[in-house]
Order: C-alpha cells, then sequence, then structure tokens
C-alpha cells in the first residue's frame, strides 16, 4: 500500500467578476492492488470528499484510447501523485447529473478525458494533516542537512496550509456543534413545555369529568319521582 499526498491545481474558467486566484485540490491517494482510494480537500468551496479509482477503469479508458495499459496506468498515477500536479494535466471537480467527479485531462492542443472518479461528500479530511506532516519528516530525514530545496519549501507551505485549513475546520466544526446544542436545549425545552400543557389539559379534564359526575348525582337524588303522601282517615 503506496500513500500519496499532493497539491493540485484547480482548472477554471473565469468570468469578468472572478478574481484570477487559483483554487487548489489537495488528493491523498493509497494505491491498493486493485483500486486507489483517494480523499479530495479543496480550497475553493472547503469541501471534502471520497471516492475510488479502480484500475479496472484505467484498464478500460487504455483501451479505449489505443494505450498500453502499464505506460497509460503509470501516467495516470504519475499525474495524480505529482505535486503541483504533471505537465500536461488538467484536473477538476465539477458536478455531473447532479453528482461530484473529479476528472483528469491530458491536454496536447487538445484534451482527453484520462479518469474520471466519482466522489461523496464527507465530514472531514484531517488524516490528510498527518500524511503531509508524514511525508514531510521522512523527506527531513532522508535530506542532507543544511540544504533547502523548492520543492521541500513547497511542502513547507502545504502543510501550513494543511494546518491552517484544519484549524478553520475545527473552528467551524465546533460552531456548528454549538448551534446543534443550542437547537437540541430548545427542542428539550419545547417538548417539556408541550409535556407540561399537556399534564395540564389531562387534569381539566379529569376534573371537568368529576365535576360532571358529582353534578349527575345530584340530579338523581333532587330529581328523582315523589310519592304522594296520602294519610289514613281516623274511624269515628
Amino acid at each position: 500500500k503506496m500513500a500519496f499526498v499532493v497539491k493540485l491545481i484547480q482548472r477554471l474558467q473565469l468570468s469578468h467578476s472572478q478574481r484570477d486566484v487559483k483554487p487548489f485540490i489537495y488528493v491523498r491517494s493509497s494505491w491498493l492492488e486493485d483500486k486507489a482510494e483517494m480523499d479530495f480537500l479543496t480550497t475553493f468551496d472547503g469541501q471534502n470528499y471520497r471516492g475510488t479509482l479502480l484500475y479496472d477503469e484505467i484498464k478500460s479508458a487504455a483501451t479505449e484510447l489505443d494505450q498500453n495499459y502499464e505506460e497509460f496506468f503509470e501516467e495516470c498515477k504519475n499525474a495524480l501523485t505529482t505535486h503541483m500536479g504533471l505537465p500536461g494535466f488538467d484536473y477538476e471537480i465539477c458536478e455531473k447529473n447532479g453528482e461530484q467527479v473529479f476528472k483528469l485531462f491530458k491536454c496536447q492542443g487538445y484534451e482527453i478525458l484520462y479518469a474520471e472518479v466519482a466522489l461523496r461528500k464527507i465530514s472531514n479530511c484531517f488524516h490528510l494533516l498527518d500524511g503531509a506532516i508524514e511525508s514531510a519528516q521522512k523527506e527531513a530525514s532522508q535530506a542532507p542537512p543544511n540544504t533547502e530545496t523548492t520543492e521541500s519549501q513547497g511542502g513547507s507551505i502545504s502543510i501550513k496550509e494543511y494546518e491552517q485549513y484544519v484549524r478553520d475546520s475545527k473552528h467551524k466544526e465546533t460552531e456548528m456543534l454549538q448551534k446543534f446544542l443550542l437547537l437540541i436545549n430548545s427542542k428539550k425545552a419545547h417538548i417539556r413545555r408541550l409535556e407540561s400543557q399537556l399534564e395540564e389539559r389531562s387534569q381539566e379534564r379529569e376534573r371537568e369529568r368529576e365535576r360532571e359526575q358529582e353534578e349527575s348525582d345530584e340530579e338523581e337524588i333532587y330529581g328523582a319521582a315523589t310519592e304522594v303522601m296520602t294519610l289514613d282517615n281516623p274511624s269515628p
């Protein structure tokens, strides 16, 4: 199992009202025996996604494009595991038939769709940061002392961006939990009020039935038929 954490540039078509700001896609990919499990984190909408790229899908694409599978596979893998992307490739997360998908294009005068991964939203991708830090630590331990390369500098920048994203995500998550707790407490208070009102109405109905029963009993007592009292005449 090989895992990579890279930063890619999301391609966008700018309108006149948009600023020329490069949005990024962070990708953590684990390359297994028959598939690549991928997590995505976007800076342009702050969403986290997860998807799976099956090697059979890469093989089908290679067949359709009339390319050697092994070479095509390595090209796709390099494009998805190279920091800042492989030259000549474009990366995009977009909507397709109401669902989000990740697309990998090769651009050589015209664009060719190399891979497409169906995505599902997930709550967070904090383990992306762990992967980035672990990768940076390995690079630092392997690098000669007192040497800095552009690539290592880019890696440190990526880690800072990951850390900032995680801090922002945790802050948003805390805010959402607080709002959720307030909502739950409000619902509980409302339920308690309803239960209290229901209990009061039940007691009122019970008292009303008791009053009605008492009135009915009184009517039976005072409204009962009376017998005529007759006096016997005394004998002469």
